[in-house]
């Protein structure tokens, strides 16, 4: 009897030991199974995303403010920035292979001048470049950079909304590197405000519009990371003449292609025209230049009222390095800074006594300390407000001669540059196109093309001009690609759905048009290897109006 209670306790051990068991068991499957269901479960509801409609932010506050102030200014300066498209016809001399001096063309070369062994002979060709511009009055103004229209035979301007305009030059200045160019429509364009980059800091938010890479629209943003910055030596920045300018430096991305382009504030005021960029590889490194607002409107507004950019010149060598205390103390000068004069010179540099400053009695080793007013630090602030005063304007000018104040009248001059008044503008209203031509040459199929084709005729495309009628329809003539061993040619089959037999054929037909009629023009491109194992024929459709 007294093991009794023992085996009792025992076995209520065991059974409650053997249930944790079946109930950890339990669980177990139960998981397992919950699990086998979930991977099984490949219907439609479980495994096709859908899109939150959940309008509520995460982020609020000032950071929501903030993109919706980016989202407001490039909705309100896209309609204004245009993409820029120019043709720049240029000759190049093409270096020609080693030839046979038996051969009698040889001689021929040498004698007049094309060089022995390799000959150079003249050769046109078409170069195109991409660029931005913002259009600032609604008649169609725009103002880009000179480097992107310098030289160009013919400027496309892209609005948006996908309508193509031919642009003419109204002016240029190489110096700040601002043109202005016009394109003329049926009614006002949307045109960009314009903002004082004076005040703009460091840090002011920014944005920058245009077409890096041809991608037209494309809105970057940044901060300004620097304001009047300088290139004080002749062979820093994008040219000789950075000299005369000071730059909004900011970090927004800026690439090739958005040349000429606006520079904005959080005002959607245009404060720059991006310019140039600094970097190694040639692709943006967040260090980019703009022309700020208080240089390119005196540019613009000269180039409207007389065709042309004049720009003070005072006739003297400024002294380059720094105007130390000693230098102050050797001098006399009580204020501790200024422009040191070294020598009084003529614009190429040579000592004359008949520029601006030495009529007016300045000499060598006078130090300028002030300029109609302006305190003057360094030579900079010369630089710059002698350039910023009109030619014939009279000035006072502030000096210190061994310790002794004078002050001098200058009536300022005009300072020429290599390549002012190299090219004429046009102030008509008109729009100035050059004689378009058809630029095509033509000639019978060769046989053994014909042959190789199966056709029995067509006009055969011996050569074509750049920048012609038949360049921009799109006909190329014989091109060799020695890189991918593939040739290419064109042959006119057909024009407005009449059979082309013969160059003769397509000759008459296009001369017994009208100026002004339309010639669709169909044509094969024969693509076919070097090799000659390998052709592909594609027809292809074109038109051409007829100058």
């Amino acid at each position: 009897m007294s093991n009794q209670p023992k085996e009792g306790m025992l076995s209520a051990k065991r059974l409650l030991g053997l249930s944790m068991v079946l109930l950890l068991l339990a669980i177990g499957i139960g998981i397992g199974t919950l699990i086998s269901d979930r991977v099984d479960a490949t219907g439609p509801g479980d495994s096709q995303l859908q899109m939150q409609t959940e309008k509520k932010p995460v982020a609020g506050g000032a950071l929501l403010a903030l993109s919706q102030a980016f989202e407001e200014v490039a909705t309100r300066i896209e309609p204004a920035v245009v993409n820029i498209n120019t043709e720049e016809l240029i000759t190049r001399r093409r270096m020609m292979p080693d030839q046979d001096p038996d051969d009698p063309m040889f001689d021929f070369f040498r004698r007049f001048g094309f060089g022995d062994p390799l000959w150079q002979i003249p050769e046109q060709q078409l170069r195109t470049s991409l660029g931005s511009g913002v259009i600032v009055d609604p008649k169609g103004y725009i103002i880009t950079n000179n480097h992107v229209v310098e030289g160009a035979t013919k400027i496309k301007v892209s609005v948006p909304g996908g309508e193509e305009y031919t642009a003419r030059v109204i002016g240029a200045d190489a110096v700040s590197d601002i043109a202005v160019i016009k394109i003329t429509g049926k009614k006002d364009f949307s045109y960009a405000k314009i903002g004082n980059s004076r005040n703009m800091k460091v840090g002011d938010w920014v944005i920058a519009v245009g077409s890096p890479f041809g991608l037209e629209q494309t809105v970057t943003a940044g901060i300004v990371s620097a304001i009047g910055r300088t290139f004080t030596e002749q062979r820093e920045g994008p040219s000789r003449y950075s000299v005369f300018n000071d730059y909004l430096q900011t970090d927004a991305a800026i690439n090739r292609g958005n040349s000429g382009g606006p520079l904005v504030n959080m005002n959607a005021e245009v404060v720059g025209i991006n310019s140039f960029i600094s970097t190694s590889t040639g692709s943006n490194a967040g260090v980019g230049f703009a022309v700020p607002s208080h240089i390119f409107v005196k540019v613009y507004n000269q180039i409207l009222q007389t065709g042309k950019v004049a720009r003070g010149w005072l006739g003297v060598n400024m002294n380059s390095h720094q105007f130390t205390k000693a230098m102050a103390d050797f001098f006399g000068v009580k204020q501790g800074s200024g422009v040191l004069i070294t020598q009084l010179s003529d614009e190429s540099g040579e000592p004359s006594e008949t520029t601006p400053a030495a009529k007016a009695g300045i000499k060598p080793e006078d130090v300028i300390v002030a300029y109609n007013g302006q305190k003057i630090t360094g030579v900079q602030d010369l630089r710059w407000a002698v350039a910023d005063t009109p030619p014939g304007q009279k000035v006072k000018i502030k000096a210190v001669r061994y310790g002794q104040e004078k002050e001098f009248e200058v009536t300022i001059g005009e300072r020429k540059f290599d390549d002012q008044d190299k090219r004429r503008y046009s102030f008509e209203d008109k729009e100035e196109k050059a004689k378009p031509e058809m630029g095509l040459e033509i000639d019978n199929v060769p046989a053994w093309l014909a042959q190789s084709l199966d056709v029995s005729g067509g006009a055969y495309v011996t050569s074509v001009k750049p920048g012609s009628l038949a360049d921009e329809a799109g006909f190329s003539g014989p091109v060799q690609d020695r890189t991918s061993n593939i040739r290419s040619d064109d042959i006119i089959v057909a024009a407005n759905g009449k059979p082309v037999q013969s160059a003769r054929d397509l000759y008459n037909f296009i001369n017994n048009l009208k100026s002004g009629d339309a010639i669709v023009l169909k044509f094969l491109r024969v693509s076919r290897s070097l090799s000659g194992n390998q052709m592909l024929v594609a027809p292809n459709f074109t038109s051409i109006i007829k100058p």
